[in-house]
Formats: C-alpha cells, structure tokens, sequence
C-alpha cells in the first residue's frame, strides 16, 4: 500500500481479482445491495474489529493511511462474520502502538485543488507496560464537476480528516493485553452524477439548482482483550459505533424546480465478542480451532423530507395517462412526504471453526447459529402546498393508492444455521489444494410500502463449492489459483412498483460460478510482480418483478473479467510503482439494456529518498484520464437523465518520511 501511494481502500481492492469498484464495492459479480435488492448488505467492512455501518460503508471514504493490512475475503465469510456478509468482507487492520518510539508524516498536493496532510506516531508511555499511538490524516478535494446555475465549481467535492487514537496495556507482560482502540471521523461530500442530454456526460457538468451535499460523522471505540484461560487463548472484543449521515440533494438533478429531499440518517450498534482459540491433540493428531460467542444490538434511525411535485406522485402511482399532461396540470403544487423511522435489530449467534491434520490432509469444519429480532417503526406525515395538492392526495389515499398517514410496529424473528467442511491437502512443501462447501446468508426482515403497507421477508442463502490451489515457484513467485459456484435461492426480490413501492419477497434464483488467478513476488533483487485475473459469470435463473421477467438475463454492476498488472522497482533510492486495472463494461440494471462502460486505467508512484530520510514523491490514478460510465442513465425529468462517470485523472506531488 505504501508503495502504491493508494489513499483509500478502493485503491488497493480494485487490483484485486473479482473486486470491483467502479459501480461501488463488489466482490465475485455481488454489489453490496445485492443483484435484486433486499434488505441488508451482502459485504461485510470491518476496521480494527469495528463493523462499519449505514453510509460508513463506502470504501472510496475509507482512508488507508497507518493501516498494517487489508484483506479482501471472496466469498462468504457467514461462519465467520455472521449476518450481511454473504458476498465476502473486507478487513482493516491498521498499526497498534509499540514500545519503540516512531513519528511518520506524509503530506501532498495536486490538481483538483486537492490536499493531503498525514501524520501517525507512538511509542511506550509506560516501558513494557503502556504504549499509546496516535494517527490523523485531513484530506480536501474539489472535484471535477462544476455546476453552472448555482456558480459551483465543488459540486463534488470530497473533504475529511481521520483521527484514531490507540492505548495498549500489558500489566502482566504476554498474560494479558488490553487494547483500545477510538475513532472519530467525518466525511464531507457532494455528488457524482452529471448531466449527459443538455451537455455531453464527458464535460462534467451537473445542473442541479440545489445543493447536493453530504456529511458524514463517525465515532466509535473498541476494547480488544486477550489473555491465557487453561488451554485456550481467549479474545474479548466489545465495539461501539455511531455514525450520522444528513443530505440535501436536488431530486432531479436540473435547472428545473421538481423538489429536493433533506434527511438525517443515524445508525449505533454495540457488539460483544468471545472467542477462545484451542490448540491440543486428538486420537494423537493435531486438532486446533476456534469457539465463540456473538452479541450485537443495533439501532437505526432516519428522519427524511421529500418535496416532489403533484405531478410527479401521480406518474409513480399510474395516475397519468400522459405524463406531460399531469406535469402542465400539477407541476406547480407539492408534496411535501416527511418519514421517520426506528428500527432495532438484536443479534446473537454461537459459532465454531476446526482444523483436524491428518499427515498431509487437513479438514475443516465450521457451524455457526445466527438469531436475530428486529423491530421496525415507520411513521409518514403528508401535506400538500396548496389546497389542489391536498385535496388530490386526500382521494389517492381514500381510494387506496397511497397507504394512509400514521405510525406502524412491526417485527420479525429469524434463525439460521450456517455449516462450512472443507478439506487442504499438501501435494509439496509449498503447495496445497483445497475444496470448500459452506452456507452463506443475508439476513431477512420486514418492510413498508407508502402504498401497500407492511410486507415481512426471509432470509436468503447461497450454497458455495470452491476449489483451490496456492503455492510459490522457484523464481519466487507466490501463486493463487480458485475456482468457485454458488447456488443462490430465496433471493430477495423488491416487486414495487415505483420507488414509493418498496417490497421484499423471497422469489428470486442464481447462479454464479468464476475464476481466480493472483501471482505476487520479488523475482530479481529490488523488483516485485503482481497480477490478478477474475473472470465471473452470473445468470439469474428465477427473476419475475412489475418490470419485467429478467430471468437468464446478467447481475447489474458485474464486470465479466477484471485484471490487475503491476511492478515496484526500488533501485537505491529511487522507488517506480505502476499498475494497470481493467474491468469489463456492465449492465446498469437486470434488464440488461443499459450499460456501464469497461475500462483500463493507469496508476503510478516515483519517488526518491534524500540522505537525511526524506522522502519525495510524486503519484496519480487514472493518468491517461479515461472517461468512463460507471452508471448509466439515472432518471431525472423526462427526456433528461444523469451518469455517474468514473475518477478523473488525478496527481499529487509532495513529502513523506519518518523519524
């Protein structure tokens, strides 16, 4: 990572096989909302133990500075992770304090009227006994976008700091660890979309005549201890997260007054963790694992405003016949839609994992138990801004097209069970083949259309089969190979009818079946090779919603092939990283009409270390500045439409070294 000069974690998994990135995160053809919707996520992201929640989740806000590593785990990691991690996880661990005194520092700018000023460094408190570490990184970016009818030229703009703080404590020296860990970021933001009808999508402008802004706040503390109990290592991790996300954004994305929405998102979720980690022996062969508990009790709550035209609730509801009629009846009377929400969700699950080695075989067996209750709490108040706006939706409320005002309780309690069996084989000292079957799950719930009303949904599951082979040649060359399928039933399939019509119901059937092939190395002195191929194929086999029948048809935002290419060459001083990343284009949705285009981009770092340690470098991303759809054909008024185009080309030039 600190060779590449990536900032974020999207820099580092995009050149991973079978991540993608361009549309958001996906792992192996699975978005984080999955291909038909449904009611949580599929991936899993989790910083220094720390499940990241709501709008915490987006991997191009995740900075990678101070971190130690980040693991992109394929394929379902349900055992494991539990809930919402049917696709795979993403893990972060950043740098725990040490006894030995450090101070690094990075600080760089670049087009775009972009800045970055890092600095991470620590050291013992207490010799031996208390050791602390703290790291801030700040970050400002205007964009690319510009935004004529309001004079914007940061109407994407991207600004936020980081600041984490670390304290570990060993009283009694390796028989027992305490570590803490606390967090406290924001994230401020605009908006990616841009015109593509009044203007071509490649000048970058957006026309909106009301702000889009975003600002995302998170807080959250972990205490991570570790100590000896009898025969097992035993690890008590306890979390809390709290993370608040308000917005204000233009609903159709015009010069045209057609509403604008405003809301507050805030999720927190306290988590406890037991896990004891066993090694001993049994019938005289090695047998090691690990046993746990889980807890997590989450809330979530939103406060939204929507301010659309009459016109526009009588299009999504078919109450026009011809849309420009209504829009030259009704588009000057409002809607105003306020919708609060409390939902809490209470988590617990049982889980085990254990290698058994028979000489060169080594079989895995894994079960977890999930129950999980959730209760839902919606309430909408609706009022119009003229008394023909009132008295239309008093008659599309009576006449059952709109689900009247009020406030709702629902609820629902689920449980799974999740087995995992696997077996390794060592074919040589520094080769193992593998096979893998193990169940995976997101986890169900309840819902509320503002037409039909409550609608409780499953969860669904995926049967997962992978074959492996991981080793390292001669020249040095570490080599990955996987070969996997996934079966996928009771997906959860949104069959609304407009976007006022949200509801799940277990219908849906796929298959997903790919390849993956990753060599990693130092083959001469001073230079190491990477590369990643991932080829995936997605089919839905059952996909019947109001929209259509999709069946056979492709998952929206699935590259079929991505690849990665790249060197460090460090030679004295001097420090050459380079790296290309393709991704084939996508469908935008599972009609497969529209697409999103495929892509290959370029990254580099040069820099070169002085005598005194000083460090200087230059680094950029997409250098051969390829504009790229990255999502197709975003409504907004008739006859208009956004896109959501890929980064620009972006450069940095600036300093680093440690002390």
């Amino acid at each position: 990572m600190a060779e590449s000069g990536a900032a974020t974690i999207e820099d580092v998994a995009a050149q991973m096989a079978n991540v993608g990135t361009a549309e958001g995160l996906s792992i192996r053809g699975v978005g984080l909302s999955g291909p038909t919707g449904g009611g949580g996520r599929t991936i899993t992201v989790v910083v220094d133990g720390v499940a990241q929640d709501g709008f915490g989740q987006d991997i191009g806000g995740i900075s990678v500075w101070d971190a130690d590593r980040l693991e992109v785990l394929r394929g379902p990691q349900s055992t494991n992770q539990g809930r919402n991690s049917l696709a795979g996880a993403v893990v972060v661990k950043t740098r725990d304090p040490s006894d030995n005194a450090d101070l690094s520092y990075r600080a760089s700018a670049g087009n775009q009227n972009s800045h970055r000023v890092a600095v991470a460094g620590g050291g013992a408190i207490v010799d031996q006994v208390l050791a602390g570490r703290i790291a801030f990184e700040q970050r400002r970016n205007d964009g690319g976008t510009y935004d004529p009818t309001r004079d914007d030229h940061r109407f994407n703009h991207d600004d936020g700091y980081t600041l984490r703080a670390k304290l570990r404590v060993t009283p009694w020296g390796d028989r027992y660890q305490a570590l803490i860990t606390l967090v406290d970021e924001e994230r401020k933001f605009g908006s990616p979309h841009v015109e593509a009808v009044s203007y071509p999508a490649s000048a970058r402008v957006n026309l909106s005549n009301v702000a889009r802004d975003s600002d995302n706040r998170a807080r959250s503390a972990a205490l991570e201890q570790t100590f000896r109990l009898g025969a097992a290592d035993v690890t008590l991790l306890s979390t809390y997260s709290h993370n608040r996300y308000k917005r204000l954004f233009d609903y159709d994305s015009t010069e045209l007054n057609q509403g604008y929405r405003t809301g507050e998102n805030t999720t927190g979720q306290w988590t406890q963790e037991a896990r004891a980690n066993i090694e001993t022996t049994l019938f005289g062969r090695p047998l090691k694992g690990v046993a746990g508990l889980y807890y997590a009790n989450q809330r979530y709550d939103f406060d939204n405003m929507f301010i659309v035209p009459l016109s526009y609730v009588l299009g999504l509801t078919g109450q026009c016949r011809v849309q420009a009629a209504c829009d030259a009846q009704y588009g000057a009377d409002f809607i105003n839609r306020g919708n609060t929400q409390a939902d809490r969700t209470r988590t617990r699950a049982v889980f085990t994992e254990f290698d058994y080695v028979i000489d060169n075989l080594t079989v895995t067996a894994g079960l977890r138990y999930d129950g999980e209750s959730q209760s839902r709490v919606p309430t909408s108040v609706t009022t119009g801004t003229s008394a023909l706006a009132r008295t239309v939706l008093a008659r599309l409320i009576s006449g059952g097209v709109f689900a009247a005002d009020g406030t709702q309780h629902l609820g629902t309690d689920t449980s799974v069970w999740l087995p995992k069996l696997g077996v390794r084989y060592a074919l040589a000292p520094a080769w193992v083949a593998g096979l893998t079957a193990q169940r995976g799950y997101r986890t169900g719930g309840v819902d509320y259309s503002y037409q039909r009303g409550a609608k409780a949904f499953n969860p669904e599951f995926t049967n997962n089969y992978e074959a492996s082979l991981k080793g390292a040649l001669d020249n040095g060359l570490v080599v990955a190979l996987n070969a996997y399928r996934v079966d996928w039933t009771d997906q959860q399939v949104d069959v609304g009818r407009n976007s006022l019509d949200t509801y799940f119901v277990n219908a849906g059937k796929s298959r997903l079946q790919g390849l993956e092939a990753e060599v990693r190395g130092r083959v001469i002195k001073n230079l190491e090779l990477f590369g990643a191929v991932g080829v995936a194929r997605t089919r839905y086999i059952d996909f019947v919603s109001p929209q259509g029948d999709f069946t056979g048809n492709r998952f929206p935002d699935s590259p079929r092939l991505t690849q990665s290419i790249g060197f460090s060459w460090t030679p004295g001083g001097w420090l050459v990283n380079a790296n290309l990343v393709h991704a084939d284009g996508s469908y935008t949705g599972p009609e497969n009409v529209e697409r999103n285009d495929g892509h290959t981009t370029l990254g580099a770092k040069l820099a070169y270390t002085l005598a005194n340690g000083v460090t200087l470098f230059a680094s950029g991303t997409n250098l051969t500045d390829r504009t790229y759809i990255a999502n197709n054909r975003i409504a907004t008024v008739a006859g208009r439409y956004n896109v959501i185009l890929g980064n620009p080309r972006q450069f940095a030039f600036g300093v680093q070294g440690s002390i």
